[in-house]
């Protein structure tokens, strides 16, 4: 019996081979600079969404203000400065406080209970506001927003409102924190400082 011969034209055969230690050392740098990318990305990430808390938390006070005024034709001076954060003093990157406990730096007979605001849990920012009649000095008189003065009317022309959210959301425990600001002499929310 014959048989056919088969032939392969053409065909070399190579030893498989590895990676080069330059090319193991370029892929490792990559990956760490994907890695570092990652990283700087989603602390953004998470520094935006605790923002969004303070920026709708302070729009629901400035909300609940204005139904406290059509109630009882003066806002609510809840806190004592426009510092005296609530629910905490010190409020700390993501160390989160429950919303409701009695206030300790309130002003006499004030409560942030008597506020209509509606929170669904814990909170990172700790809030003030402030407020008056009109012809009496806004306390503060002016903030600080982005290196810019922001003053306010003294004495104030009408009922006035100070709404202030702030948290040291980089935990360095050293000044500037972020802020939230908002007035009852505009519609803007104004950020300071954010994710410091």
């Amino acid at each position: 019996m014959a048989r056919a011969l088969l032939r392969h034209y053409g065909v070399v055969e190579r030893r498989a081979r590895g990676f080069t230690l330059i090319e193991m050392m370029i892929v490792v740098v990559i990956i760490g600079i994907l890695a570092a990318l990652a990283v700087v990305g989603y602390r953004k990430l998470i520094a935006s969404s605790h923002i969004s808390e303070a920026t709708n938390i302070v729009q629901n006070i400035r909300v609940a203000q204005e139904g406290y005024h059509s109630e009882t034709q003066q806002y609510a001076n809840v806190s004592k400065t426009p510092t005296s954060y609530y629910p905490r003093a010190s409020p700390i990157g993501n160390v989160q406080t429950a919303w409701g406990a009695p206030c300790a730096d309130c002003n006499a007979g004030m409560d942030w209970s008597q506020l209509p605001l509606h929170l669904d849990g814990p909170v990172i920012f700790g809030y003030a506001t402030t407020a008056g009649p009109a012809n009496t000095t806004p306390a503060p008189l002016q903030v600080t927003v982005n290196g810019q003065a922001l003053g306010f009317p003294n004495p104030s022309p009408t009922d006035w409102y100070f709404v202030a959210a702030n948290c040291d959301l980089n935990e360095d425990g050293q000044a500037p924190d972020t802020n939230v600001y908002t007035t009852s002499w505009t519609n803007q929310v104004y950020v300071d400082g954010e994710g410091q």
